[in-house]
């Protein structure tokens, strides 16, 4: 009996999608939350921190919005961030970029 190429095609994938969820391939590895948080890392040591935090603001906005509102929450502390380092508070504006971290870690985590 010869099988139509599409349904051996479809059954092979569903296999591959099952498998992957089995051993924690995550096709949706939240690419936009985890530069945020290359962008966050990035300012707590830059020098001029405003161009990461603002770079960090964007790609947190345009993440997807399956977070739980973490995502929303830590757009907040970035924009506050944003605010200290604006005023040079390097302290508050590490502080708040440290809560960020947790929310978008945390969003991460409930995404999956």
């Amino acid at each position: 009996m010869k099988l139509p190429f599409r349904f051996v095609l479809l059954v092979v994938l569903t296999c591959l999608q099952a498998l992957s969820s089995l051993y924690g391939i995550n096709p949706d590895d939240q690419p936009r939350m985890r530069k945020a948080i290359e962008h966050l890392e990035a300012a707590k040591t830059a020098e001029k921190p405003l161009a990461s935090l603002q770079a960090a603001r964007k790609t947190l906005a345009n993440a997807r919005p399956n977070k739980e509102g973490e995502r929303i929450d830590a757009l907040g502390e970035v924009k506050e961030a944003i605010a200290y380092a604006t005023t040079g508070d390097k302290p508050k504006m590490i502080e708040k970029i440290d809560k960020a971290l947790g929310k978008i870690r945390s969003g991460i985590a409930r995404s999956r």
